[in-house]
């Protein structure tokens, strides 16, 4: 009788599990990189994108020395960071390892996988044309409908720079180094004069050692205060030179940069960034200013909350006739009875006066004196009477014994209009947080980007900011539109450049350089010879 063949009991329980395919197997049929590639794959958008960017004309360098070997093309680098940060990647190394690792990359790439400090470097040199590049995104969103240009909201974010509080210094942290050295020196000098005869000389040596270190400290402290007098700033940092210790909220504080950014409130895209290493009270002008030059007029709201309130900054959105509402800070400090407030106090614009609420008049000099503020001076008038001496309610209206004193700035207009606007649009301005909080919230706490990757200076934090706002215009547009329309969009826009390329290289081939600009020169009507001249131009513009 024969025998059953053993069952193999645990190649029976491992049938049930989906196998693997064996990983020495040579397979008959060799995928390409392409096919592994999805068509509707958000790469592919990336890769179009930065093939339809004039990367001469947005300032990358495009010209090497021909001897040793070839640099790389700053398109594959600059698609390189794009997927690097829309993907949450920002390091240089691990950006190198993804290209050694990651097929999305290989096919971006075409499995080029550039050195660390090729990649470091492209962003550091690079942080013009990166700013550019964000505008192409900006001006992507508006050809696309995608910014309203009516309604603008402004803020500023803290990111982190790469430098820790212990080595940033003030006047105040620095005396008090240098006083804790002087304390260690006289403690360490009186050792050796009172005790000499105790100690052993290795004790001697080791106390010389460290007044030897101490004072290499102070000389370092001492360079300090000499850098803080000739620059005139209030800190020092050694890290990140530019960057600043900066109150994030209540009484937290760290070394950070300050990101100012205008969002258009349509679909919550940021139209302009500013890498600043100041508070938000100058910052608006500026950002109004560049808004304007964005859009190409002014007809549009900008929106702020309390910290932008300055009346110079008021003064330079109404030369630039720009609408702002801005919020109105809380009063900074009341009278003894807060029914004698400053704005219980009636003005005359006529007569440039004021009526308290005890119905006397408070007048000025006509003088007009200056008020400093850190940095920043405002002109300010005087109002004042001699009627408080004897006023029964002047205990209730101020603490002064020379009596009520009040300030007129010179922008005082612009802030009462300000005001005004401020309470007749509440609706307008609640919109304010929603608008312009989107991105910093996706920016710091979807993505993680909480804090400034380079470091050494504000240009290249400026750099790292641009490829953040530049990746989170580029996911707001791919989310928005159809990828059909866009691949189709990017497709042309290469078409005309690549064409328009070839075209001006045989023109200018074929006909003298010198002729071309004589037919420039002469007058003609607007027909299909016009229209040629016109084609060449704008392509030998693109060009150059």
């Amino acid at each position: 009788m024969l025998e059953p063949n053993p069952i193999d009991f645990q190649y029976l329980q491992y049938m049930k599990f989906i196998e693997g395919k064996n990983r020495t197997q040579i397979p008959l049929f060799v995928d390409s990189l392409d096919s592994m590639i999805d068509s509707d794959n958000e790469i592919r958008l990336i890769d179009l994108f930065v093939d339809s960017l004039n990367l001469e004309g947005l300032g990358f360098k495009m010209a090497f020395i021909e001897n040793g070997r070839p640099a790389y093309h700053p398109k594959d680098l600059l698609k390189l960071f794009l997927y690097g940060y829309l993907n949450r990647i920002r390091s240089s190394r691990q950006l190198e390892k993804e290209c050694k690792r990651n097929i999305e990359m290989m096919w971006l790439m075409k499995d080029l996988v550039p050195d660390h400090n090729t990649i470091s470097n492209f962003r550091k040199d690079n942080s013009k044309a990166i700013r550019k590049v964000f505008h192409s995104t900006v001006s992507l969103a508006k050809n696309f409908d995608l910014i309203g240009g009516k309604l603008l909201a402004g803020d500023g974010t803290k990111l982190r720079a790469q430098n820790s509080k212990k080595n940033n210094f003030t006047h105040s942290k620095i005396e008090r180094h240098i006083a804790y050295i002087d304390d260690k020196l006289t403690m360490y000098n009186e050792t050796l004069a009172h005790e000499d005869n105790d100690l052993t000389q290795e004790q001697k040596e080791e106390i010389e050692k460290k007044i030897s270190k101490h004072h290499l400290h102070k000389d370092k402290y001492e360079g300090f205060q000499k850098q803080l007098a000739q620059t005139g700033e209030v800190q020092v940092s050694t890290s990140d030179p530019e960057s600043r210790q900066m109150i994030i909220r209540n009484n937290v504080t760290e070394v950070a940069y300050n990101i100012q950014s205008t969002v258009d409130a349509k679909f919550n895209i940021p139209i302009d960034f500013k890498v600043t290493n100041k508070n938000d009270a100058k910052a608006m002008g500026p950002m109004v200013r560049r808004a304007k030059i964005i859009l190409g007029n002014s007809d549009f709201t900008a929106i702020f909350d309390k910290g932008y309130h300055t009346g110079s900054e008021f003064d330079y959105a109404h030369k630039h006739e720009i609408k702002v509402i801005v919020a109105v800070p809380d009063v900074a400090s009341h009278a003894p009875d807060i029914s004698f407030d400053v704005e219980h106090f009636k003005y005359d614009k006529e007569l440039d006066q004021y009526t308290c609420p005890a119905n006397e008049l408070l007048t000025s000099n006509g003088n007009w004196y200056n008020k400093g503020h850190g940095k920043s001076n405002n002109k300010v008038k005087h109002y004042k009477t001699k009627s408080c001496k004897s006023c029964s309610l002047v205990e209730r209206c101020t603490r002064n014994k020379a009596g009520r004193i009040l300030e007129r700035s010179e922008h005082m207009e612009l802030i009462e209009a300000n005001k005004k606007r401020y309470a007749e649009n509440t609706e307008i301005y609640r919109k304010r947080q929603a608008i312009v909080e989107h991105p910093f919230g996706i920016i710091k706490r979807q993505w993680d980007f909480y804090y400034i990757m380079t470091k050494k200076s504000m240009k290249h934090a400026s750099a790292d900011v641009g490829l953040i706002f530049s990746c989170y215009n580029l996911r707001r547009i791919f989310n928005l539109l159809d990828q059909n329309e866009l691949k189709k969009y990017f497709k042309e826009l290469v078409l005309i450049f690549s064409d328009s390329k070839e075209f001006v290289k045989r023109f200018y081939a074929t006909f003298n350089r010198q002729i071309i600009c004589d037919q420039f020169n002469k007058p003609s009507q607007f027909d299909s010879t016009s229209r040629l001249k016109s084609i060449v131009f704008r392509s030998a513009i693109w060009l150059n």
